[in-house]
C-alpha cells in the first residue's frame, strides 16, 4: 500500500522578505512566478498573493 504525500511546510515570509520579492517582481526583465517561487522557496499562490497586496506592505 502507498504512503499518502507528506504534507507541505507552511512557510511565513517576514516582512523584509515580501518588500524583496516585490522589488524582485518589478526588475528587468520581470521574473515569472515560478522562478520567484523557486527562489523564495514558498508556493506560486503564495507569490501571487504577496505582489496583489504589495500596494499594503509598502
Amino acid at each position: 500500500m502507498s504512503q499518502p504525500p507528506a504534507k507541505r511546510r507552511r512557510v511565513e515570509l517576514t516582512l523584509e522578505d515580501k518588500i524583496k520579492l516585490i522589488t524582485e517582481s518589478t526588475a528587468q526583465p520581470k521574473p515569472s512566478l515560478k522562478a520567484l517561487d523557486e527562489r523564495f522557496k514558498i508556493g506560486k499562490s503564495t507569490v501571487g498573493d504577496t505582489l496583489k497586496k504589495w500596494i499594503f506592505l509598502l
